[in-house]
């Protein structure tokens, strides 16, 4: 995911408030934005002919804006808003509740720091965020884009069940949500739902069923068969972003959690357990269905001599290079590891044989023509890879069928693709 410097407005005519508002922000490793703050209408007027902010957090009360105009000021920018205010009284209800703000939290609460930061990053965190939505009416599609866009997260289409499932074993970007309606031809909603649960947890992608059935038995079977949430048809737009937000964290969290155990420090990529915990499961689907699986070994050739003449700085860039390759390469579907060393293990469902092994060949020669400048050097490298594509019973017996054919092209000269089959 490529994520982008963002700005972040700051406006409230008390500077305690300002000082203290900016602390919090900057003690948040996980933000990193820049903030710029203001006292007054005017100034944020001024501020806001000359940036462009990606959330503003602000006063309700300005002296010289008593009555929340600021707010209209940046939601007619289309800048998500989290209102600051003293306490919620008759008079500040109507000033804020009625607005299509992100969140309103009040200055005395002595939780109101935290309460800030965190739907800061929230907001932050939705511009970079990929939601899939999943309906055969147009119509309808076109409503749930336009609710999403509301929250800044981008927003992919489908409109059938199919499709969602080539999306997302395809796509480049990581999409953590899936919204999807219930009744639709070939394949329901419900019938997508299970099928996504056979490649992705709950921990992994969030599914969010949608319908309008007065049948309150939908609600219960969507859960049962794995989905995280369910909106009936005709919520309304405060409901249905608090529970995309919900969602959204949740996989956040999840995600943080399991990447410190399940990923290599080195290259953030997935670890050898992850690998043989996430890999099973997919083996099983595939084998249920009948279909091919492909496991490749990639191995950096005549790695120990560029730690011995370089040092193991410069080979731990080396490794570093090789995620960065494989990235350019390989989907989002595609599970990478690094197996320890210079060694790093793939495993790719849903691809032709002749795919697999073009695929690979354009990695090896992605790495051949490579040069990683490293101040006044320029080193490169080339990698032995060993594939096997069929339908053995286990991922051991893969992977090691798989190092077979990496020791082949190792043997036979390096710098080598060595495809393996059951025939």
């Amino acid at each position: 995911m490529q994520t982008t410097q963002k700005n972040i407005l700051l406006v409230d005519d008390s500077r305690v408030v300002l000082s203290m508002v900016k602390k919090a922000i900057f003690n948040c490793s996980e933000i990193n934005s820049e903030l710029v703050t203001a006292e007054s209408y005017a100034q944020t007027k001024e501020l806001i002919s000359k940036h462009k902010f990606h959330v503003a957090i602000l006063d309700v009360t300005l002296p010289d804006a008593p009555n929340g105009e600021v707010i209209d000021l940046l939601l007619a920018q289309g800048v998500p808003v989290i209102v600051l205010t003293g306490g919620i009284n008759q008079a500040s209800k109507s000033i804020i509740l009625e607005k299509d703000i992100v969140e309103y939290i009040t200055k005395s609460n002595p939780q109101s720091l935290n309460y800030i930061v965190t739907s800061v990053k929230r907001v932050l965190h939705n511009y970079d965020s990929y939601v899939l939505v999943v309906d055969d009416s147009k119509f309808t599609r076109a409503q749930t884009s336009k609710n999403l866009k509301k929250l800044h997260v981008n927003v992919i289409e489908a409109s059938s069940a199919k499709e969602a499932i080539d999306i997302l074993y395809n796509s480049k970007y990581y999409i953590p949500l899936v919204i999807t309606d219930y009744e639709m031809p070939e394949m329901n909603g419900m019938e997508l739902t299970m099928e996504l649960r056979q490649s992705y947890s709950k921990d992994r992608l969030s599914i969010i069923a949608l319908s309008g059935s007065e049948n309150s038995k939908i609600a219960t079977e969507f859960l049962r068969h794995g989905a995280n949430d369910f909106i009936k048809k005709g919520y309304t737009d405060e409901e249905f972003a608090v529970r995309i937000n919900v969602n959204l964290e949740l996989v956040d969290l999840f995600r943080q959690g399991k990447d410190t155990a399940s990923k290599d420090y080195l290259t953030g990529l997935y670890n050898r357990r992850f690998f043989f915990e996430s890999g099973v499961p997919l083996l099983q689907k595939v084998k249920r269905k009948k279909l091919p699986l492909a496991v490749a070994m990639l191995d950096i050739d005549f790695f120990k001599k560029i730690n011995d003449t370089y040092g193991h700085d410069v080979g731990d860039i080396a490794i570093k290079e090789v995620a960065v390759i494989l990235h350019k390469y390989l989907r989002i579907s595609d599970l990478i590891s690094r197996f320890g060393g210079e060694e790093f293990c793939i495993l790719m469902d849903d691809m032709d044989i002749n795919d697999i092994y073009d695929k690979f060949e354009h990695i090896r020669t992605s790495f051949e023509n490579n040069i990683i400048e490293i101040k006044d050097l320029r080193i490169s490298y080339t990698v032995s890879i060993g594939i096997y594509y069929g339908y053995s019973s286990t991922l051991e017996e893969m992977v090691s069928l798989s190092d077979k054919a990496l020791y082949e092209a190792k043997g036979s000269g390096r710098n080598k693709v060595v495809l393996h089959t059951d025939s």
